[in-house]
This record gives structure tokens, C-alpha cells and sequence, in this order.
């Protein structure tokens, strides 16, 4: 079905940005490694790239991020993953780890919306792991948050009528029969590292969770970067007033390979009959 996939045990493969449209929008962040041909880059190498940079990405407590290496289990509130993170600017990274290098460059692509969705976990985990009563359970925004850091992408559409064939999940009127609209009217950005990690090996099934952007024609025609500066505006914008994206639900469910080149399959009308990945709906209790 698809022509690349990588083994996410293997080592590193620098080709990885051309596989997929996926990765299209990290692709000017990942080109700051593509002289590691042989091996992965190191951590040290990580913190070059943002010790390069003219201005230094800030966490909402005004730290400066730096990569350091994953420690053990924490012992205390400031120890734990988040927090590190809004206190002191350490974001712990795994060496020789997809999902730990695309964290990384999403820092780069929206460092607002990262620095603010990491800002609104503390006080409610701080709360959790100072009383220790159930780690695990998180508020519906952290819920929603955690969701869309991991696993979310942003729909720029020109078209108001197409945003709601999405939000009525009428998939096949999207990709199919107005398949042609969609390269000038629609441009999905991934955000989520997760998302961006399920796209070296993809499969039929994987499902972006979406925030829905309408947006004037010009902005279609930005370049990658002025559309991730916009993109990280608007979502630092949305998440800061906390409406209308308060719980899991309110992201809008998206099969990615439905759109026109992401699966060399879906260029068959049948391919759009899968209802088991074209979805009529959420179910209802």
C-alpha cells in the first residue's frame, strides 16, 4: 500500500521528510540534521540547533528550552516531564528516539502553542502529584490538550462549506467528489509528535484530531513558515482564552490518508467505502 515505511527499531534515515506529505511542514526544521547520513544525531546536536537559533524559545515562565537527557523516575513535582519543562526549560529527550525528535522539532514549528499548552498542565499536576492521589486523572482541557500535543493537526480551509463536511463526517463528498478543491482550498498541518511518528510507518486508520481554521484564500498561498507562524498565533490565541476547545470532543476527528496523494490507494472511489475508517459518526450513547 505504501512505498516507505521505516522500522521505528532501526536506526536513523536522514530521507525520512520524503516519504509522506506528512512531514512536509517540519521539513525546513529537519534539514538542520541532514548531514547525519550514517547515525543519529546526538542530544548535543539537538541543543546546537537551539543554541543557533537568534532568539531562544521560551517556556510561559521565561526559560529558555534545552535538551537534556531523559532521567529516572522523579522525585518530586518539579522532577516530572511538564514541569521540568515550564520551570527550568529542560525538556527531557530519549536518544535514538522518533518520538522524543519529533517533540523536538514541533518545539521549533509552534513554540507559543507548545509553551502554552505545557503552561495550562502545571497547576492541575501540580496538584495530583503533590496529593498523590490518582496521578493519572486529568481535567477534560488536560485531556484535550494531551490529545492535540500528541496526536492533533490544524485544517486551513477557504471554504466554510468543506469545514462542515468535516465536522458532519461526510468524508467521501470531501475526497471524492470534490477532490479537485482541495489542493487550493484546504491544507492540513500536522502538530502532534505522535501524529508525526505513525506517519514513518502508516497505516490505514490513522485519524488526526483536528482544529478547524477558516481562513481567506491568502493565506493558502503563504509559505510553509508564514503559515506556521500564523497557525502558532492563532492556536496560542484559542488554548490562552480556553474557548471553544475545552474537552477531547471538541477536536474534530480527520482519516488522514483520505487526502489526495497520502495513500497511493485512495485514488479509487472505492477506497472511500472503507466505513471502518470512514466513519458516518461518532457513536452515540
Amino acid at each position: 500500500m505504501f512505498s516507505h515505511n521505516i522500522d521505528l527499531n532501526q536506526k536513523w534515515d536522514v530521507d525520512f521528510v520524503s516519504f509522506s506529505p506528512i512531514f512536509s511542514p517540519l521539513k525546513i526544521w529537519a534539514e538542520n540534521f541532514s548531514q547525519f547520513k550514517d547515525g543519529w544525531p546526538g542530544l548535543a546536536d539537538y541543543q546546537a540547533v537551539l543554541s543557533a537559533l537568534p532568539k531562544p524559545i521560551l517556556t510561559q515562565n521565561g526559560k529558555a528550552l534545552k535538551i537534556v537527557e531523559q532521567d529516572g523516575k522523579p522525585g518530586h513535582f518539579s522532577e516530572h516531564y511538564a514541569p521540568r519543562i515550564f520551570l527550568s526549560g529542560e525538556i527531557q529527550t530519549r536518544t535514538e528516539n522518533w518520538h522524543d525528535f519529533f517533540q523536538f522539532l514541533t518545539w521549533f514549528m509552534f513554540p507559543k502553542t507548545k509553551a502554552i499548552i505545557n503552561a495550562i498542565h502545571i497547576p492541575a499536576a501540580q496538584e495530583r502529584i503533590e496529593s498523590e492521589t490518582d496521578l493519572g486523572r486529568r481535567s477534560p482541557i488536560e485531556n484535550m490538550l494531551s490529545l492535540f500535543d500528541e496526536g492533533g493537526a490544524v485544517i486551513l480551509c477557504s471554504d466554510d462549506s468543506m469545514l462542515q463536511l468535516i465536522r458532519d463526517f461526510k468524508w467521501k463528498e470531501l475526497f471524492w467528489h470534490r477532490r479537485d478543491e482541495l489542493e487550493t482550498k484546504l491544507n492540513l498541518v500536522t502538530f502532534g509528535h505522535a501524529l508525526y511518528e505513525k506517519g514513518l510507518s502508516p497505516y490505514v486508520g490513522m485519524t488526526a484530531n483536528c482544529i478547524l481554521l477558516s481562513v481567506d484564500e491568502n493565506i493558502l498561498q503563504q509559505t510553509n513558515q508564514q503559515q506556521l507562524d500564523y497557525i502558532d498565533n492563532e492556536l496560542a490565541a484559542l488554548f490562552s482564552k480556553g474557548d471553544p476547545y475545552k474537552k477531547p470532543k471538541d477536536l474534530s476527528p480527520f482519516p488522514l490518508l483520505g487526502l489526495p496523494g497520502w495513500d497511493k490507494d485512495n485514488v479509487n472511489e472505492s477506497y472511500y467505502d472503507n466505513t471502518n475508517y470512514f466513519r458516518p459518526g461518532r457513536k452515540r450513547k
